[in-house]
């Protein structure tokens, strides 16, 4: 018992000792000079209980008077006192509700009175989102610190560029044509399946049919993947996790990886999309499940994977209304990662037509082959 006691004494005394060099105090004794005192603290609160009854129309007239210099507060004690006991009877019976103008009332006890670095609060403070302020996240940027990193990418570039093929595309009907007739095994599957989640967040009226995901589960993957072979699936960010992963056992493929796209609004922050009816936050991301199929060891199978050359994150700025277009990154991390040449694009568009690829397509629901 008393080892214990004498260990919580000696934490207690390391946490003095980092709170007292953080506040840049003398010593560990001298914290309590810096940090403001209790009759300093009550004159914060009631300065801003006057500010903010000042500027609160919800309240009764009585608290949002601003006393000047002429006034007398004893006047209106009796006055307030009523609507002090208003308040309380309507508080106990359920119907007074608090109105939050800021974010002062959640940071009682701070030494401050600013978030510092709560991106949570700032969110809900100015709209801007929390992985807005995330360092290196664009392509351009993103190794800058790392040059041997960002030498390598460059080369793989450059190998992609000199060793493509010209773009090829296949018109065709994705509720009757049948995968197998491409007779071919590809080594990489794209999927980008037109989800109801996409057109209803993007605001787009869904003229055209979307998939279910047990339309989706129907389509012959496996006969058209290798025996070693790599299935990209984007699944939205909502059912399609769960759902995402009973295709790809389907197909017989296992998870692997999880790359997330992460939507930032720096251009438009406080943005809202158009929700579910029944949802209560807005999602600002989306899943891209990967699949694995056969067996392949980056130690032995440097011809077919190079492993480590991206991350599993995408940072972009979110599109505008009516833009359902994935990151072209997703291409990126494809060719950096797979040395295959056989890849298969389910449900691309125009836009979406890389050079050394093949697709068949009506309208805009399309299958591409690109190789390398």
């Amino acid at each position: 018992m008393n080892s214990r006691l004498q260990e919580i004494r000696e934490r207690q005394k390391l946490r003095r000792q980092l709170l007292a060099q953080q506040l840049g105090a003398e010593s560990p004794d001298s914290i309590g000079a810096v940090l403001n005192s209790k009759d300093e603290q009550k004159e914060i609160e009631e300065t801003r209980e006057t500010c903010r009854a000042s500027f609160d129309t919800s309240l009764p007239v009585a608290k949002r008077k601003c006393l000047n210099e002429s006034e007398d507060p004893e006047e209106d004690v009796e006055e307030q006192r009523e609507d002090v006991e208003l308040q309380q009877q309507q508080e106990e019976s359920g119907q007074y509700e608090e109105v939050y103008k800021d974010s002062s009332t959640f940071l009682k006890g701070t030494q401050s009175l600013n978030p510092h670095n709560d991106y949570c609060q700032h969110f809900v403070d100015t709209g801007h989102r929390p992985q807005n302020f995330i360092r290196d996240g664009g392509l351009a940027d993103r190794f800058e610190e790392y040059p041997k990193q960002r030498e390598l990418i460059r080369l793989k570039d450059e190998l992609i560029a000199a060793t493509n093929t010209p773009p090829m595309y296949l018109q065709a009907d994705p509720d009757t044509f049948d995968l197998r007739d491409l007779k071919c095994k590809f080594d990489v599957i794209l999927i980008e399946p037109p989800l109801e989640e996409y057109y209803r967040e993007s605001g787009i009226i869904a003229n055209e049919r979307f998939w279910t995901w047990d339309d989706i589960m129907k389509l012959n993957i496996e006969e058209i993947s290798s025996i070693r072979s790599f299935v990209f699936l984007w699944c939205g960010s909502g059912e399609g996790l769960d759902l995402g992963r009973m295709c790809l056992r389907k197909w017989g493929f296992r998870r692997c990886e999880d790359i997330c796209w992460i939507k930032t609004n720096k251009n438009n922050p406080g943005k809202t999309k158009t929700l579910d009816p029944k949802a209560v936050f807005q999602r600002t991301k989306e899943h891209c499940l990967m699949g694995i199929k056969g067996t392949v060891r980056r130690s032995t199978d440097g011809d077919f994977i190079h492993a480590n050359v991206d991350i599993d994150l995408i940072i972009t700025e979110e599109p505008e209304m009516g833009n359902i277009e994935k990151p072209v990154e997703i291409f990126h991390i494809i060719e950096h990662f797979c040395l295959a040449r056989r890849r298969l694009h389910l449900f691309g568009r125009d836009s979406t037509i890389r050079p050394a690829s093949s697709r068949p397509t009506e309208m805009w629901v399309s299958c591409m082959f690109w190789c390398n």
